[in-house]
């Protein structure tokens, strides 16, 4: 615990500019085998139904482009569909080959970041999570740990990658 009261972030940035990852083994159990799941799931799901209407939180990953066009959001899934979704295949492969990693690159971290995104806006979505939801007190049930796990996580990954950007020079 810091001084705050707050648990140590366990990603953080080193003094040589790398990503350190101090996650627990059964932590990283759970990650591979969500990625793991839905590296799966996305790329036999994209054969057969693009739009991923026969699992919401695969649709998630895919929305529409035209809000009320299926016409127009069907064409622009046909452009897009395939790069995005190699796009979400490497970055969930990446994960998995760093998933034991204890330093990471900004790459790496970078895909890390996208992939757990991506898991918690399939799990999310079949959770039913909304706006609203989050004024509740969460639910104790497993689905509702690994979501609020996965934010956490992402988090810590968000923070840790924006400090390491450039300053702009511009005052906020």
């Amino acid at each position: 615990m810091s001084a705050e009261g707050k648990p140590q972030p366990r990603i953080s940035r080193t003094d040589d500019g790398r990503i350190a990852v101090r996650l627990a083994s059964r932590e990283r159990q759970i990650l591979g085998a969500l990625a793991a799941d839905l590296a799966r799931l996305a790329s036999g799901d994209l054969a057969l139904q693009p739009d991923g209407t026969d699992d919401p939180g695969l649709a998630r990953l895919r929305p529409d482009a035209v809000k009320g066009d299926p016409e127009a959001s069907a064409a622009f899934r046909e452009l897009t569909s395939a790069d995005l979704e190699e796009a979400r295949q490497e970055r969930l492969a990446r994960l998995a080959s760093t998933l034991d990693a204890t330093l990471l690159d900004e790459a790496q971290a970078t895909a890390w970041m996208g992939a757990v995104n991506d898991l918690r806006l399939v799990l999310g979505t079949r959770l039913g999570v909304t706006e609203e939801t989050g004024l509740e007190p969460p639910s104790e049930d497993d689905h509702t740990i690994v979501y609020l796990w996965l934010g956490w996580l992402e988090e810590q990954l968000v923070e840790v990658l924006a400090a390491g950007l450039p300053e702009t020079g511009r005052s906020r």
